[in-house]
């Protein structure tokens, strides 16, 4: 009888206090992930590099283009509103898209039908709906319905064509992992850094003292501050390890891969969020210009594409445009930038104060001449010499 009072009180503990009864899946939304510090790393990164990049109207020449400083449609992306700048509209944005794979900003206009001013809305408060007739409209959280025009919305990875699908969604059992991954290790460390394992004794106990038993381990294991220290032991028990070390069931790699992981995912380089286990001296700057090219790029391309065909109006479409300026991430070092701007001014493709520009010098008088070296001539020019030297 003894033993199954024994049994009993060993498979009521167990149940209780060591054992979990089920497993409860993780709830990854778009604001926990945040705690995910890859997560964190690649929307900073992305938001932030977007934010710092200027963005100019210009105005299309017979000769190229003009910027269009004084222009409404400039000053609406500088002053969104009362409270932000360009850099707060674009932050705002970016977050959204790659939290919850939408970014919207509402477009109130004047009578002149310019944009006066852009009002944040989270990605919770809007649903798009497309009509049967192929029409797109906004509904607000409030029951209002916007059409398409008035809204600015950057949406990410669609599979219809007018919503965007949350990355965080979309991947939340990968996250998942993640997230236990860096639970074990927080139970690991606050229990001691001690694994689990069984005490064993060499006869029966009473229930009372069982749990007596049972409190006083506890008490002396359980704790950060109590790892490492001896464990007092009665009556002839002894423990006996039984689960993997951490090392063994690569915790430690587990933790980079899902760092990498995160990473694919927003098509971030590793190294950018302090994962430099493949990276070099000599290929860091090349995977910054590919960040650039195939991760920034559609994000840049998208924005411009809204702010063109909603902020300006139809009998400015084909005339004024948006661009950002991207040649302070794509020119590389001095050296790399010294050799460009020497060649394209070798042959008059770039005046000195064109290169001055780029590097944000002031211009001189005299630097907008073009210039070419004076031995080189056309194919045409060389042909002609050598056919009137042989007609001689």
């Amino acid at each position: 009888m003894l033993s199954d009072e024994f049994e009993n009180a060993v498979n009521k503990a167990l149940t209780a206090d060591m054992v979990a009864d089920k497993v409860d899946r993780l709830a990854i939304t778009q604001e926990s992930s945040l705690a995910l510090t890859a997560v964190w790393a690649c929307v900073r990164i992305l938001s932030e590099t977007v934010g710092i990049l200027p963005i100019h109207l210009y105005r299309r020449t017979d000769t190229g283009r003009e910027r269009q400083h004084g222009h409404p449609c400039n000053r609406i992306l500088q002053t969104p509103n009362s409270f932000s700048t360009r850099f707060d509209l674009m932050h705002f944005l970016m977050i959204s898209c790659t939290l919850w794979g939408n970014g919207y900003a509402r477009i109130y206009r004047d009578k002149m039908y310019r944009p006066l001013r852009l009002k944040y809305y989270h990605p919770a408060k809007v649903e798009p709906v497309l009509t049967d007739s192929e029409e797109l409209f906004y509904r607000l959280d409030s029951g209002e319905i916007l059409p398409s025009s008035d809204m600015i919305h950057l949406k990410g990875l669609s599979t219809n064509g007018y919503k965007g699908k949350s990355p965080i969604a979309v991947h939340r059992d990968n996250l998942s992992l993640s997230v236990s991954a860096q639970k074990y290790g927080e139970m690991f460390f606050n229990q001691g850094g001690n694994m689990s394992g069984v005490f064993k004794y060499p006869s029966t106990l009473k229930p009372e003292a069982y749990e007596r038993l049972k409190k006083d381990l506890l008490a002396q294991s359980i704790g950060v501050h109590k790892a490492h220290l001896p464990l007092l032991l009665e009556g002839g028990m002894t423990y006996e390890r039984i689960s993997i070390p951490p090392e063994d069931a690569q915790f430690i790699a587990t933790r980079k891969f899902q760092k990498t992981e995160i990473a694919t995912i927003y098509g971030v380089p590793p190294h950018m969020i302090a994962d430099l286990e493949r990276s070099t001296n000599n290929n860091i700057e090349h995977q910054a210009m590919e960040f650039v090219r195939y991760c920034l790029m559609p994000y840049l391309v998208r924005l411009e594409e809204e702010f063109n065909r909603k902020l300006l109006r139809h009998d400015e479409f084909e005339e004024y445009y948006y661009l950002f300026a991207l040649n302070g991430l794509l020119r590389g070092d001095a050296k790399t930038r010294s050799e460009f701007y020497k060649n394209m001014n070798f042959v008059g493709a770039m005046s000195a104060n064109e290169i001055r520009n780029l590097e944000d010098m002031n211009s001189y008088d005299g630097g907008d001449e073009y210039f070419v070296q004076m031995n080189m001539q056309t194919v045409k020019q060389a042909i002609d010499k050598n056919g009137s030297k042989k007609n001689q």
